[in-house]
């Protein structure tokens, strides 16, 4: 299946939903037998749940539609995450990975964006793991029909070094990002340095980060080649307890949509994360 869609022929949306649904909701459910998250896990099922019946209500024989134009210059939004990652167990290299994002357009009163991504990894040496997965992306233009995206992702997260008193550590991901009808397949390289500083008893940390997206490639009905945008974020980091914690803070981002104007949009952050 990976082999058709790198020469160009992608696997069937519907097909690839309903495999990863299962298997996420079968990974959910295994996280409920640790007792102590009986009550997270219950909502991270309910979130996956919707967001496998959301997506697969979706039409899958559109024509491909063209990226949208941006309509303004800035907008307040408001992005909420939920994120789970760890081993599947004790001192295995074996890696488990899911993240679902919804983010709230228009001063954060209407749904603009959703995301379902599950993935794998392995944990190659102590502070370097490299991951692959698959993300259903879903895009709600303020003019237009809503646009389906599907990708394949590979990465690598590691440890970098230490900076005034906090842990700098960097993502890099490769996207492959492919639409319906006759959209090409979008080649886009990220690149996000994280820096982590633990206050007082270490229950709070101050977190600062940024996120560069390049696009590269033009690939008809999915981006335009060169800069795709940038994200900042400035916030802390609240322990709830040794496996969760949540992260709120600002994140500026700065798009390169069709046309000559960049548009800034400045959010808050949200997002609850939990490490097996």
């Amino acid at each position: 299946m990976l082999t058709g869609h790198f020469f160009g022929m992608p696997p069937k949306p519907e097909t690839m939903r309903l495999r990863l649904g299962v298997f996420t909701l079968d990974f959910l459910r295994g996280l409920c037998t640790k007792g102590s998250m009986i009550r997270t896990c219950i909502s991270l099922m309910l979130l996956a749940t919707a967001a496998f019946n959301h997506h697969a209500a979706v039409a899958q024989d559109q024509p491909a539609p063209e990226p949208p134009r941006a309509i303004q210059d800035s907008d307040r939004q408001g992005w909420t995450a939920i994120s789970v990652a760890g081993p599947v167990e004790k001192d295995s290299k074996l890696l488990l990975w899911f993240d679902g994002h919804a983010r709230f357009r228009d001063d954060a009163s209407d749904l603009g964006v959703t995301i379902f991504r599950p993935g794998l990894g392995w944990r190659v040496a102590d502070g370097l793991d490299l991951w692959m997965g698959y993300a259903d992306v879903i895009a709600r233009p303020e003019l237009g029909d809503d646009i389906e995206e599907q990708r394949f992702w590979q990465q690598a997260t590691y440890r970098i070094t230490e900076i005034a008193g906090g842990q700098v550590g960097g993502r890099t991901r490769l996207e492959q990002r492919f639409r319906g009808g006759d959209s090409e397949t979008g080649w886009r390289f990220r690149q996000q340095i994280r820096w982590a500083k633990p206050i007082g008893n270490g229950d709070v940390s101050l977190i600062v980060w940024d996120e560069l997206f390049f696009n590269l490639n033009d690939a008809t009905g999915v981006h335009q080649g060169g800069f795709d945008q940038n994200r900042l974020f400035v916030g802390g980091a609240f322990r709830l307890s040794d496996s969760a914690r949540i992260e709120a803070g600002y994140l500026n981002n700065i798009l390169n949509p069709p046309g000559p104007d960049n548009q800034v949009n400045h959010n808050v952050s949200i997002g609850l994360f939990f490490a097996l």
